[in-house]
């Protein structure tokens, strides 16, 4: 059986390489179409980018001769035939892009959860498959996407290198070895800190080279429940508690405390997934096994235990760097890192990062008015509690304390696409 890479190469010998169209050309997407460069049998050949210059700007960065690049907004015939001819095209036009014929697949990284689920339904609608970088869109309505994939016949997967995909190839590991799965996680960088702003974190954002917006959504946690949301789903290891427990511990208590409280652990039952302060970027799945003999090789072997519970942990995640193998697995093979083929188990709810007073506009991840925090989805249909992917440009209209979630009933939702999605969603779940 051929190697990744000899399958890559094969195909760019006989039918040169897969055609990848990229919408989003930031830090992430840059970094990809660098990656990229390196190997063989992959090219991303269109980028779209809604600020001016970025789309050729990340093909400079990622060293690609620039006179290969054209600039088309318009005409599809055109764009496909410079992409047959081995030119890349740039743009600012994800619908556009969307609609070159000769692209094999489509990579979402815009980080915008409406945006995303644009770009998505697009590209499937296309009958293209679609790589989605964008977890946001995807714990909103990645059932949805998933369904709708496999109805027209197309692959939709989130990335291996982000934390949820690499959390699944732990797992899938395990699964196929007949480890009982414990518990599944995540490390967290930044201690949490709810109240976070881009105003109070700019300085430290600056001395990162990194957005405000983008620290603020790590700091306060939601990008770490949004993770957490997606990989909840994909496996059915739901949370616990809303938010989550997320001790600080070492990488060395996670077969501790990560287990249930009748092994000395933390967790009421079995199943569940949560984060963990200390042991990042890593993440981690916690495995049992009723046989003596199997806890005895692990125990030789020097898995990291405690008891009869031990920890599978990776120490890194690479994510855009990473994401090319599940292109790679994607074109090749039809093959999916993960998705949400299970009736969802968790959401991440939009909650009142201060005082919200009638009037006053949800503004974005990582920004001024809400942070997420992920929940049972039962409890959240039950309670009316409104996903945080839903809220960006909504209009609080009444009252919600800080630390409340938002419901239905207190805020007008923008008429975006992704609510339009999410009610799709909605009926095919409760009806």
């Amino acid at each position: 059986m051929a190697t990744l890479k000899e399958e890559l190469i094969k195909r760019e010998q006989e039918a040169g390489p897969f055609r990848i169209g990229l919408v989003g050309a930031g830090q992430m997407g840059t970094g990809m179409i660098s990656q990229i460069e390196k190997m063989h049998g992959l090219k991303i050949v269109a980028v779209s980018d809604v600020m001016p210059t970025r789309a050729k700007d990340a093909y400079g960065e990622a060293s690609v001769d620039l006179d290969l690049v054209h600039w088309e907004e318009d005409d599809v015939a055109k764009a496909d035939q410079l992409v047959r001819e081995g030119q890349r095209i740039a743009t600012h036009s994800s619908d556009f892009l969307v609609k070159i014929p000769a692209l094999d697949a489509i990579v979402e990284c815009t980080g915008i959860p409406n945006i995303g689920a644009m770009i998505c339904n697009q590209a499937i609608e296309a009958g293209k498959p679609i790589i989605n970088m964008n977890v946001e869109t995807d714990a909103t309505i990645g059932y949805y996407l998933t369904k709708k994939a496999l109805d027209k016949g197309v692959i939709y997967s989130l990335v291996a290198g982000d934390e949820p995909g690499s959390i699944k190839e732990i797992y899938d590991w395990a699964d196929a070895l007949g480890f009982e799965i414990v518990t599944i996680g995540k490390g967290k960088n930044n201690p949490l800190d709810r109240s976070a702003t881009p105003g109070t974190l700019a300085e430290r954002a600056k001395s990162r080279d990194m957005s405000p917006k983008m620290l603020c959504s790590f700091v306060d946690g939601t990008k770490t429940m949004v993770e957490m949301t997606s990989i909840a789903n994909a496996t059915g290891f739901g949370p616990e508690v809303r938010g989550a427990y997320g001790p600080i511990c070492s990488v060395q208590d996670l077969p501790k405390m990560f287990v249930p409280k009748s092994a000395g652990g933390i967790f009421d039952t079995k199943g569940k997934v949560d984060y963990a302060v200390g042991p990042a970027p890593g993440v981690f799945v916690i495995i049992t096994t009723d046989q003596a003999k199997i806890k005895k090789d692990l125990n030789y072997l020097g898995l990291s235990g405690h008891g009869d519970y031990w920890s599978l942990y990776r120490p890194y995640h690479l994510a855009n760097l990473e994401a090319p193998i599940t292109i790679a697995q994607v074109v090749l093979h039809q093959h999916e890192t993960l998705n949400t083929k299970l009736v969802p188990v968790a959401e991440t709810v939009a909650t009142a990062k201060r005082d919200l007073v009638p009037g006053d506009v949800i503004d974005a991840l990582g920004g001024y008015t809400a942070y997420g925090m992920i929940e049972k989805a039962s409890v959240a249909h039950a309670e009316n509690l409104v996903p945080f992917g839903l809220t960006v440009g909504g209009t609080i209209l009444k009252p919600v304390k800080m630390g409340e979630a938002i419901r239905y009933d207190e805020i007008e939702l923008k008429d975006d696409l992704i609510v339009k999605l999410r009610r799709e969603q909605d009926k095919l779940i409760y009806g």
